[in-house]
């Protein structure tokens, strides 16, 4: 196992690189993910006054900012679980996390065109998501053609229902 104190000058400055990413490299979901995501979520929420069209403009712009901001609080080692099905992160820390990280974008990201309750459900939605594509033995593109059936609400207690496998 390669420690910290093993890494080559370059894998340190990889290492550095992606750590300082400017913004528009900060994004670990593709093209095609987002937009999926953004199609999800539109199915759970509904933006008030704006046609369709403007919705899912609007609602890439939301998945985009909890991507950023998912890149800016999490380690990318553990973003990367999302794309690794052979190894995760237990049921028990998947729902820690949803609920520490659905608070924390809550306290940090105010998106004043949707009411707060919506705000907290897109949050919860797509990092639900996320993370569990972060348990074991589970894809990211799985994952996203289930949530259909996901049901978000305002409440925390909603959270084990979103995880479920």
């Amino acid at each position: 196992m390669e420690t910290v104190a093993n890494l080559t000058t370059e894998q340190f400055k990889d290492l550095l690189k992606e750590f300082y990413a400017p913004p528009e490299k900060r994004s670990k979901m593709t093209t095609a993910e987002i937009k999926e995501m953004a199609t999800r979520l539109n199915r759970k929420i509904n933006v008030p006054i704006i046609n369709e069209t403007g919705e899912q403009k609007i609602l890439v712009k939301i998945v985009l900012r909890i991507d950023n901001f998912l890149y800016d609080n999490l380690p990318n080692e553990f973003y990367d679980l999302v794309r690794s099905p052979d190894k995760g992160i237990d049921n028990h820390e998947a729902k820690r996390l949803v609920k520490r990280l659905t608070k924390l974008a809550n306290d940090r990201i105010d998106i004043p065109y949707i009411p707060e309750m919506m705000e907290r459900i897109a949050f919860k939605f797509v990092i639900g998501m996320i993370v569990k594509a972060a348990k074991k033995h589970l894809k990211f593109s799985d994952v996203l053609s289930n949530s259909d059936n996901v049901v978000v609400t305002g409440a925390d207690n909603d959270i084990e229902e979103i995880l479920e496998d």
